[in-house]
């Protein structure tokens, strides 16, 4: 099924140049779509299950012998002038591994988790009619400046040769969802598209042409494109599913309704696809990543999986396997299959 969808997916140029660092990431990832399933992992080299900030370590790396192929990092706090992200990662440790990821032939994607611009609280207070005070009210100045920031970052990413490295960006995640200040019970459909619209014309007119830019709602979304902007502002879809109640009965339910409508709009809007955040929390099944995932996502063209950060200060927050865990052999198996691509899977496709 894998193979049909991906010849019936035709892949456009997207909205980016093809000369651009932007451009020749889009044009890879069209490429390693046609070989397998990325693998990636949020804030994989920065801290694990068992250990924080020490340098060259990674749960992934440690338990089947290579780096993912894709690495999350978070930019929230950034908007504040913090020298730290919301889960405590230096930004100047961000960039090294930002780059290092890049050198090594891997691929990064960053989301953002900014604080609420009016009431001064994190991204999970709803409150204070915060999309519409930074599109046309009291903090659109604020919030210029938080793009800006970002824009300085963005444009930061480069190798000692001056070589800039490609992201995917994928701001304004889980729209759908009611939880951030930016979802669904905070504001209509029109004005998160204007957010989106307004982030991705800023970035573009400082010069950001190192982004790829991915839209991904969440998972029990009532209709994908409500909060779509357009496909002049997208070049990837995803989705975030999560197993929260450690079923899974009903993840794997889950998950192939949402890839089967995924996989549909891929086609239509001639985009990639891919499953942007996922995880079973605390991964209590012992053979979930070949047993319970695997037979899901190896039906669609998934450009690739991202499981989601094993937190060194919250054990609940696990969802990859490290050396110690009993999903650890499981887990090799999977990189063991011949479509999960991990970072040495993938450092010869350009």
């Amino acid at each position: 099924m894998r193979k049909v969808l991906i010849a019936l997916l035709v892949m456009s140029s997207g909205i980016v140049s093809a000369k651009t660092p932007a451009g020749k990431l889009l044009d890879r990832i069209c490429k390693l779509q046609k070989v397998g399933i990325m693998i990636g992992h949020q804030d994989d080299p920065v801290y694990g299950a068992e250990w924080k900030w020490e340098r060259g370590r990674s749960d992934v790396m440690e338990t089947c012998g290579d780096y993912p192929a894709v690495m999350g990092f978070d930019l929230g706090a950034m908007e504040l002038g913090s020298d730290k992200n919301l889960d405590g990662v230096p930004f100047d440790r961000m960039r090294e591994e930002i780059i290092a990821q890049h050198k090594r032939g891997g691929i990064v994607t960053l989301s953002w988790h900014p604080w609420n611009p009016v009431t001064g609280e994190n991204a999970w207070d709803k409150t204070g009619n915060a999309v519409s005070s930074v599109l046309n009210g009291a903090q659109k100045s604020r919030f210029d400046g938080w793009l800006t920031i970002l824009s300085w970052f963005i444009g930061s990413l480069k190798t000692e040769c001056g070589e800039p490295v490609p992201v995917i960006f994928r701001p304004w995640h889980e729209m759908s969802g009611g939880w951030f200040w930016w979802g669904k019970d905070s504001c209509t459909p029109e004005e998160y598209k204007q957010l989106f619209i307004y982030t991705y014309k800023t970035l573009v007119e400082k010069g950001c042409d190192n982004i790829v830019w991915a839209y991904s709602p969440n998972l029990g979304v009532d209709d994908f494109m409500k909060y779509y902007p357009g496909d002049e502002y997208v070049d990837m879809l995803g989705i975030d599913v999560y197993d929260f109640e450690h079923n899974n009965k009903t993840y794997t339910d889950n998950l192939t309704r949402e890839l089967d409508t995924l996989s549909k709009y891929g086609s239509e809007h001639k985009k990639p696809i891919a499953l942007t955040e996922t995880g079973s929390q605390q991964l209590q099944y012992d053979n979930w990543f070949t047993e319970v995932l695997y037979p899901i996502v190896s039906r669609y063209p998934l450009v690739y999986v991202l499981f989601w950060r094993n937190a060194h200060d919250n054990p609940k927050e696990l969802y990859i396997s490290y050396p110690k865990h009993p999903t650890a052999p499981d887990f090799k198996r999977f990189h063991d299959l011949k479509n999960t691509l991990f970072v040495k899977d993938i450092s010869k496709i350009h």
